[in-house]
């Protein structure tokens, strides 16, 4: 059903009803109206991310998790101790990037991204284990914006697989 004119459009995806928005003054009222407009994630979604996932618990809860997860990176003194790491990477990756026949920009800058990421958190910096996480973080992204298609071959299916792989090294991690 549409409604063209207030640039509104309801459907239903991946089995949820849904509102596409294609004006400034729909997304607005949209991101503003909480009584009208409720965020949503597809069931098939949850599945993969969990029932404890960022997008489905409380914002008090949200604020709480984001204070811990900003802390290391949160101010100038703080972020000071990765400008050079940062630097060093963007610079090596630009050359690499300048020196290939063709690239992929985005992929290419989410294992940019990726690579900082785990030198700040977890402070990784095997190539080997950053390129599996990263690779298996793909596949989660590309499951969580699929059908749920459970059957070999799909990217939903293969994101099932990366949630149980998860799930099995973090149970043999808190095992010790």
């Amino acid at each position: 059903m549409g409604f063209g004119q207030k640039g509104l459009y309801k459907a239903l995806m991946f089995g949820s009803p849904s509102v596409t928005v294609t004006t400034p003054e729909a997304c607005r009222r949209v991101l503003t109206d909480d009584e009208a407009f409720k965020p949503g994630w597809p069931t098939s979604t949850m599945k993969l991310i969990g029932k404890k996932s960022f997008i489905s618990i409380s914002f008090e809860e949200q604020k709480r998790l984001r204070k811990l997860t900003e802390a290391p990176v949160n101010g100038h003194e703080e972020l000071s101790m990765y400008i050079k790491y940062i630097e060093e990477n963007v610079k090596l990756a630009l050359e690499k990037w300048a020196s290939m026949v063709q690239i992929e920009f985005l992929t290419e800058l989410r294992k940019l991204t990726f690579q900082i990421i785990m030198y700040i958190f977890p402070s990784s910096e095997s190539e080997q284990v950053m390129e599996a996480l990263e690779r298996e973080y793909t596949t989660l992204n590309h499951g969580v914006r699929a059908m749920a298609i459970n059957l070999p071959g799909f990217s939903y299916h293969n994101a099932l697989k990366v949630v149980f792989l998860v799930f099995f090294i973090q149970s043999f991690i808190y095992s010790f």
